[in-house]
C-alpha cells in the first residue's frame, strides 16, 4: 500500500474536492476491485499485482529520481496529473504481470508513464518500448524536452520518436510486425483515439492488451471494445483496458 501513501497532500486535497469520486475509490480499493480485473487478463494473482503497484516505491534509486524530477519541475501539475497515481501504476502492474516483448505507446510529453513501463520492462529483463510524441511543449518545463524525467538507466531498452502519431505510428507497425501491448496517450479526441486503437490493434497478438489513457473523455474507447468484441475490457481509473480475443472466443 505504500501507493496510497504517496503524495498523501494532494490526494486529500483532491478527495475534499471530489468526495463521491474518493469514496468510490477507496471502495475500489475494499474491494481489490481493480486488481481482480487486472488479474483476469493477466492470469496473475490478484497478491502479486498489489506487491507489483508497491515495487516503484520500493526501488529506491527510481524512487529518488521521481521525486527529483518533481522538484525539477517545480510542481507535479507540470506533468499533467498525479506522478503516483495509480492510473499510471495500473500499467506498471500489468507489464510486470504480462511480460510484453513488445510496447509501444503514444503521447510521451515528460516520460513519467515511459518512466514506469521502463521499469517494469528492466524487472522483467525483458521487453523494449517503442514510443511516439509530437513534440510539442505543453506541459513541459521551460527548457525541458519530451521524456526528460526518463533517467538514464533505464533508456537501454527504449526506442522514442519525434513527430505525428498519424505519420508515425503506421510505419513503426510495419516495421514491429507484432506488438503485446499498445498504450494510447496522444491526442485525446474521439476521432484520433478511434485511429490509433483501429491502427494499432490489428497488429496486436492474440492475448494482446490495449490501453487508453483518460477513455472517459468520450465515446471512443468504449465504442471501439464493442466494435472488436472484446470481453474483457474495463475502464479502470479513467484508464481503458481492453484484451484481444482470439477468433474462436
Amino acid at each position: 500500500m505504500r501507493w496510497l501513501l504517496s503524495n498523501v497532500r494532494n490526494r486529500a486535497r483532491f478527495a475534499a474536492r471530489h468526495p463521491g469520486y474518493a469514496i468510490r475509490s477507496l471502495l475500489r480499493e475494499l474491494t481489490h476491485a481493480d486488481e481482480r480485473f487486472l488479474s483476469a487478463i493477466t492470469g496473475c494473482s490478484v497478491g502479486k499485482l498489489r506487491a507489483f503497484l508497491d515495487e516503484p516505491f520500493q526501488d529506491a534509486t527510481f524512487a529518488r529520481g521521481l521525486q527529483a524530477a518533481i522538484e525539477a519541475s517545480e510542481s507535479s501539475l507540470d506533468f499533467g496529473a498525479d506522478p503516483y497515481a495509480k492510473k499510471v501504476l495500473v500499467q506498471y502492474a500489468t507489464v510486470r504481470a504480462s511480460e510484453p516483448e513488445i510496447i509501444v505507446e503514444t503521447g510521451v510529453a515528460n516520460g513519467i508513464s515511459s518512466s514506469y513501463l521502463m521499469l517494469a520492462v528492466q524487472k522483467n529483463g525483458r521487453g523494449r518500448l517503442h514510443s511516439i510524441d509530437i513534440g510539442g511543449q505543453d506541459h513541459l518545463p521551460a527548457g525541458k524536452k519530451v521524456g526528460w524525467a526518463v533517467p538514464d538507466y533505464l533508456r537501454q531498452s527504449w526506442d522514442l520518436r519525434i513527430g505525428d502519431s498519424r505519420i508515425l505510428l503506421p510505419r513503426l507497425l510495419l516495421e514491429l510486425d507484432t506488438i503485446d501491448v499498445f498504450i494510447h496517450d496522444s491526442l485525446h479526441v474521439y476521432e484520433h483515439m478511434l485511429w490509433e486503437y483501429r491502427t494499432a490493434y490489428p497488429h496486436l497478438r492474440t492475448g494482446g492488451l490495449l490501453f487508453s489513457d483518460d477513455a472517459l473523455w468520450n465515446k471512443a474507447f468504449a465504442e471501439f471494445a464493442v466494435e472488436v468484441s472484446a470481453r474483457q475490457s474495463a475502464i479502470v481509473r479513467g484508464v481503458g483496458i481492453l484484451k484481444k480475443p482470439s477468433l474462436r472466443a
